[in-house]
């Protein structure tokens, strides 16, 4: 078999990256620093992903984004504001 090596799109990323800063914000709710932590790794390690297709807004954003979590300043509601719109996308073209 072989694998595939499409690249996904920009909203599949960004998608997973919403799952992960959801992730991110619960465990710190619940003061799980070690699932939190993992969480943030793998949040920083999707925003790397994005930055690297090379999509300049894109890139902005992503910035901004973690800022954001890493100053503290972004709560659940505001993230699923923001992601929600990316995992519709993802869902509606299954």
């Amino acid at each position: 078999m072989q694998k595939n090596t499409q690249e996904k799109p920009l909203y599949f990323y960004v998608a997973n990256l919403g799952s992960e800063v959801q992730r991110f914000l619960g465990w710190k709710e619940k003061g799980d620093k070690e699932a939190m932590q993992n969480a943030y790794k793998r949040a920083i390690s999707i925003i790397g992903k994005i930055k690297s297709l090379g999509n300049e807004s894109a890139n902005a954003e992503m910035d901004i984004l973690q800022e954001a979590i890493e100053k503290n300043i972004l709560n659940r509601s505001q993230a699923s504001s923001y992601f929600n719109p990316f995992a519709l996308r993802v869902m509606n073209n299954l």
